[in-house]
């Protein structure tokens, strides 16, 4: 039996919270560890708690929680920490905020507004230590931004450094191919696929998998 997924619940009235919990209640598999109105919690005290998925509400005490997530993620650098997956909580509905949360390092945004069924289902997808469904779903539609010459090139500096599998590899990912389908193309183990691409994210100084197949959305014909 697979095991339970560690649910932190941050932010939020407590009424909201409450339906939260009663929702994730009624999946078998899932279980909240943690709650909190997030007064007084600072990002290195969330660090320490361990969850494989916290649902974080947008607007915390004094700090939106996109600020308090890119808090977390250079803490945990610093002390050489790791931990769970990251759902940016809010009341409606906005591709926009999808797209910051991702940026900032969250999986995903979730909405009251869509139902509280879809919180159980997003939890579900960020179980996954390299989920990255959300930025895949929003890349179609997604205008092409404009970069500087500068970044161009110190992207292109960093992805020199790879041999010719790792290359394939990247053009694998940035086609959108499942890890399992790029290491068949690739003739790699699936293992050194997530190497590589976690290779990649840090030549970037990228924290999430979502981020580097944004930031080689973005640099365009030098991803493929």
């Amino acid at each position: 039996m697979a095991a339970d997924i560690r649910v932190a619940l941050v932010g939020g009235s407590d009424a909201l919270r409450s339906s939260r919990r009663e929702i994730i209640s009624t999946a078998k598999h899932l279980k909240v560890i943690h709650d909190s109105d997030g007064f007084g919690l600072t990002p290195a005290e969330l660090i320490e708690i361990n969850f494989d998925v916290a649902v974080i509400e947008l607007r915390l005490e004094g700090q939106s929680a996109l600020e308090y997530i890119r808090t977390m993620f250079v803490l945990a650098k610093i002390s050489k920490q790791t931990f769970g997956r990251i759902i940016i909580a809010t009341q409606f509905s906005e591709e926009k905020l999808r797209l910051e949360a991702i940026q900032a390092g969250a999986v995903d945004a979730v909405f009251v507004s869509d139902g509280m069924q879809s919180l159980i289902s997003k939890i579900e997808l960020c179980a996954d230590e390299i989920a990255d469904y959300a930025i895949r779903e929003l890349l179609p539609s997604l205008p092409k931004p404009e970069l500087s010459q500068e970044e161009y090139q110190q992207v292109s500096v960093a992805l020199d450094t790879l041999d010719e599998k790792e290359a394939k590899v990247l053009k694998g990912f940035c086609e959108l191919k499942t890890d399992s389908q790029i290491s068949s193309a690739v003739h790699v183990p699936k293992l050194k696929v997530r190497q590589t691409l976690a290779k990649v994210q840090n030549l970037l100084l990228l924290d999430t998998r979502s981020q580097l197949l944004l930031k080689m959305f973005n640099l365009g014909a030098l991803a493929l």
